[in-house]
């Protein structure tokens, strides 16, 4: 093999691993990608245990998903040092949840999420739980109805969990902040029965706003820019796996 080939099946090494997972990370604009995250974290919340009295439905926020993004982007097993400054247009406080993960083919966000409604052993009694349980708290804590999520691949690795090439990072944020301390996440009664004027669906509030800064579902041209981002990573990563091996 000549030298040049030798290069390129160095680079293929490097990168061709690299880009088959770095061609799913769906983005934040990405329909399928939001329709899932709040999907999952509905369903936790629609089947809370006791029943909650006013626990809201969530919706997608723009806004916060670009926080989530920003700090998943950071590559630290660690939530950020204040979630007060983010220059959210109406949520002086966040709340964050941080699910980490190697290699990204472990990553699921129904699995993450799921994973933070089973953490430790809460109880709504003694507002405790056998383990920290402050991921649990926030997926259901009772007036957050905004949420925008984030998955970033850290090539680098993340600092203080892992130094591996495919270490995965997904963060949600949320609004309003929740975990107030000595506060349950939600009051305990009849499913809705604190909802008010507010439609009571899948046994949770329904609050359909989306504020003049939440521009709601992405464009069909969004999708096809990143259909053609996913294919052309596809294409650069097949491209140089064929010429390397022939």
């Amino acid at each position: 093999m000549d030298s040049l080939g030798c290069l390129v099946l160095r680079i293929s090494v490097l990168l061709f691993g690299t880009c088959g997972c770095l061609a799913f990370i769906p983005g934040i604009t990405e329909p399928e990608f939001i329709r899932r995250c709040v999907l999952a974290h509905n369903a936790h919340r629609s089947r809370v245990s006791p029943p909650a009295a006013s626990l809201h439905s969530m919706s997608w926020d723009n806004e916060l998903a670009k926080g989530a993004r920003d700090r998943a982007r950071h590559c630290q097993a660690s939530h950020a040092p204040s979630m007060a400054h983010f220059g959210h247009p109406m949520f002086g406080w966040m709340g964050e949840n941080i699910w980490l993960g190697v290699p990204f083919s472990t990553f699921s966000l129904e699995n993450a999420i799921h994973r933070w409604n089973k953490e430790g052993a809460y109880s709504l009694k003694t507002n405790n739980c056998s383990r920290l349980c402050g991921h649990h708290a926030q997926l259901m804590w009772s007036t957050n109805f905004k949420v925008g999520c984030a998955v970033n691949v850290c090539t680098k690795g993340i600092e203080n969990f892992s130094t591996h090439p495919e270490s995965t990072i997904f963060v949600c944020n949320y609004g309003d902040s929740g975990q107030v301390h000595g506060v349950t996440p939600y009051i305990p009664g009849g499913a809705c029965s604190g909802c008010g004027s507010e439609i009571c669906r899948d046994n949770v509030c329904r609050y359909d706003w989306f504020p003049g800064w939440d521009y709601g579902p992405t464009s069909s041209a969004q999708s096809v820019s990143n259909w053609l981002i996913y294919f052309g990573l596809q294409g650069v990563c097949w491209l140089l796996n064929f010429y390397a091996t022939h």
